[in-house]
């Protein structure tokens, strides 16, 4: 099955479902089932559209358009030497986002908190609680990690770590193996 092949098949089973029709069997699907929500036909709809631009882009010789990929995070020296660190503690979505200020004008992907933690967790600053958590280890508290255990307005209980100017030094200085980390992941 070519490529060709393969995009009608896709697209046949989008206005199945859009339909309402199970594309294996044929047969209605039941009024109540996900497939019949207007929001999830719409999106059926949709996506036969665009396969059907792409069908006709293939048949005709030409190359579908396609959106520029944005380029993987980096930061140049002169961007590293703009962080600016936040002094008292403060979460990593705000040391993601003094990063991704920095890096703003590189067109590339931004980096996320979640980022941080996964290096911070492979390397043993971070590690899960029973809970299944993120907290600090030993080790993170020693550089400037700490985690406080809150309630929010529900009454339900979280952690939220800080991180001292120490532990956002830290991380800035091994930024670039944090986004190598991901990537690598």
């Amino acid at each position: 099955m070519n490529e060709t092949d393969k995009l009608r098949r896709a697209k046949l089973y989008m206005d199945r479902l859009s339909c309402g029709i199970d594309p294996n069997s044929g047969e209605s699907v039941p009024a109540d089932d996900i497939v019949r929500d207007r929001r999830v036909i719409a999106c059926f709809e949709y996506i036969s559209r665009v396969l059907g631009f792409e069908i006709e882009a293939l048949e005709h010789g030409a190359k579908a358009v396609k959106k520029p990929k944005r380029a993987q995070t980096f930061i140049t020296d002169e961007q590293f030497s703009q962080l600016q660190l936040n002094y008292g503690e403060c979460r990593v979505s705000d040391i993601a986002r003094e990063i991704n200020r920095v890096i703003e004008q590189n067109n590339s992907k931004k980096l996320q908190p979640s980022w941080i933690n996964d290096w911070l967790e492979s390397i043993g600053m971070l590690c899960r609680n029973s809970e299944g958590a993120r907290v600090a280890a030993s080790a993170g508290e020693e550089m400037g990690i700490s985690s406080y255990l809150k309630n929010r307005a529900s009454g339900e209980e979280y952690y939220l770590n800080l991180y001292s100017v120490q532990a956002q030094t830290f991380i800035y200085d091994n930024l670039r193996a944090i986004i190598e980390f991901h990537y690598d992941s």
